[in-house]
């Protein structure tokens, strides 16, 4: 599957879905449970007008850098479950476990995957989360007949890189190994990346579409869409723990004024 073939706008928009905790971790309500919140939230975002929904367990503590085969399991059971409920373009992210990301990517036939780390080991809050290229590079080798899009964040947000790579040395390894969108975030939730960063991933990016990450909101669309083709967006478009309708349509009415759809 080719991006433009599940990406239609112009600027496209994708909301992330941050789930309640997964079976296995305090204050989980159970699968079911999980099942109707994600589907009621999608709801909202379908009923915005968005490109497409990023189904992260934001609500796991603490996130495991290894996630068990139990709990693939039940995430894999999830997506398919959501993706029978909606038309538009469904990922996914287990924080942090990237190659576990792509291995319920395979098997639930997600439409992409985000990885928040991909060429360069990076120091997080829970851990070293290591680099994933060569097993993700086997799982599409042996995964021809489906392997989802991959969305590869470049020296993420709330991590510190140790590879010594350069923003535009970590983009390009990204490209050359299977990238298909880079996204570039600042050092936090709800703070927009720098013009210079973005201006540095666009160069690298190889005409692969490059989606800011964090911070994006109503105040700098007209900034963002200058060097972006896209927007992965939560705190922006949320009160409290739930995506607010009239905010997601506010941002998208705004995009769409000054970007139009294809």
């Amino acid at each position: 599957m080719k991006f433009k073939q599940l990406f239609t706008s112009n600027f496209n928009l994708i909301g992330v879905l941050h789930l309640p905790p997964m079976p296995g971790f305090e204050g989980s309500p159970g699968l079911t449970e999980i099942i109707d919140f994600a589907t009621k939230e999608i709801k909202t975002l379908e009923q915005a007008g968005f490109d497409g929904i990023l189904v992260e367990n934001e609500g796991d503590r603490p996130h495991p850098l290894i996630v068990s085969s139990e709990y693939l399991g039940n995430f894999s059971k999830l997506i398919r479950a959501l993706k029978t409920t909606t038309k538009i373009p469904l990922g996914l992210e287990i924080l942090y476990d990237m190659v576990g990301t792509v291995k319920v990517g395979i098997e639930a036939k997600a439409d992409f995957v985000r990885l928040d780390v991909f060429t360069d080991p990076t120091e997080t809050r829970w851990g070293i989360v290591p680099e994933c290229v060569t097993e993700v590079t086997k799982l599409r080798a042996d995964n021809p007949e489906h392997f989802p899009l991959l969305f590869t964040d470049v020296h993420v947000k709330h991590g510190k890189n140790l590879s010594g790579r350069t923003l535009s040395e970590s983009g390009k390894l990204a490209i050359i190994n299977g990238a298909n969108s880079l996204i570039v975030t600042s050092h936090q939730t709800g703070t927009a990346p720098t013009l210079e960063d973005s201006e540095i991933l666009q160069e690298v990016s190889a005409g692969a579409p490059l989606f800011v990450g964090s911070g994006f909101a109503i105040d700098n669309i007209e900034e963002t869409i200058k060097y972006c083709q896209g927007a992965v967006v939560a705190t922006s478009i949320m009160t409290g723990d739930l995506f607010d309708l009239a905010k997601a349509q506010a941002l998208t009415k705004k995009v769409r004024q000054l970007t139009g759809k294809i």
